[in-house]
């Protein structure tokens, strides 16, 4: 997906993306795949979030995927031999995959308004979800820590200001407005980059305790914010060309660029 616009918020300590609304009918559309049960039966571990529940969390743990999009984390998680349930607010790709996947436990509903009873769950993934909200996500982590038992653990990722978005700030890299001034764009509000220490904070200000911080998508977070470079390395990270290294070139980035970051918090009250 391109991004048509991005605008420096100081405000609200975040980078705005400027495409296309982030509404259950986008995500309905976005997830439409042809193979959808070989690519969810096909995910067994997806090298970032299932190597780090599988650190904290014993199996047969009951984990929660807010925001499960096609589900495929959430098979990950059934087979590596916990409890997994997925939520999700597309109400069409919910039911492709129950017709799919009927063995996966995926339920339409909200993740501002979960229907799961408090302190039921060990475990809740949220993987590119906190950013899509305009108003801000506490909502959402209110529902994360309603929903999550005391000693219970947090896995959240999300677009944040690496390194280099921080440097394109401090340079004047960006557009600046305050978020007043843009209210009136919501409809083609896309997604917020978001300053990851204040994320952190908001979670430890709700009895939240910080565990460890990942980055990753190196490689997206730098075509995505140096355009003299971008074609050749959208290349590379379509596969297109030199695709051998795409590794090397992401973990080479990852330091200064990542897209995303991944914070682990466990709840303590």
């Amino acid at each position: 997906m391109s991004v048509n616009k991005k605008i420096y918020l100081p405000d609200k300590h975040a980078v705005a993306f400027y495409h296309e609304k982030a509404t259950a009918e986008f995500w309905d559309k976005h997830w439409k795949k042809d193979r959808l049960q070989a690519i969810v039966r096909g995910t067994r571990n997806d090298g970032r979030f299932i190597p780090l529940v599988k650190k904290y969390l014993p199996e047969k743990s009951i984990v929660l995927e807010g925001g499960c999009g096609m589900g495929q984390i959430v098979h990950a998680l059934q087979y590596q031999g916990y409890q997994a349930i997925g939520v999700d607010y597309a109400a069409q790709t919910i039911h492709e995959i129950k017709e799919a996947v009927p063995e996966l436990d995926v339920r339409y509903g909200d993740v501002r308004a979960l229907d799961i009873p408090d302190a039921s769950l060990d475990g809740y993934v949220s993987v590119g979800v906190i950013e899509h909200f305009w108003d801000g996500y506490d909502e959402i982590a209110g529902e994360m820590r309603r929903t999550l038992r005391t000693g219970g653990f947090l896995f959240v990722s999300f677009p944040y200001l690496s390194p280099l978005r921080k440097l394109k700030i401090a340079l004047n890299g960006y557009s600046s407005q305050d978020s007043a001034t843009m209210r009136a764009q919501q409809e083609r509000f896309y997604q917020f980059a978001l300053d990851d220490g204040k994320v952190r904070e908001v979670f430890e200000t709700l009895g939240f305790q910080f565990k460890e911080r990942v980055t990753y998508s190196g490689i997206k977070g730098f075509k995505d914010e140096v355009g003299i470079f971008r074609t050749w390395i959208q290349e590379v990270y379509d596969g297109k060309r030199a695709g051998q290294l795409r590794p090397y070139l992401d973990k080479l980035l990852k330091p200064f660029a990542s897209h995303m970051a991944l914070l682990v918090l466990q709840k303590t009250t």
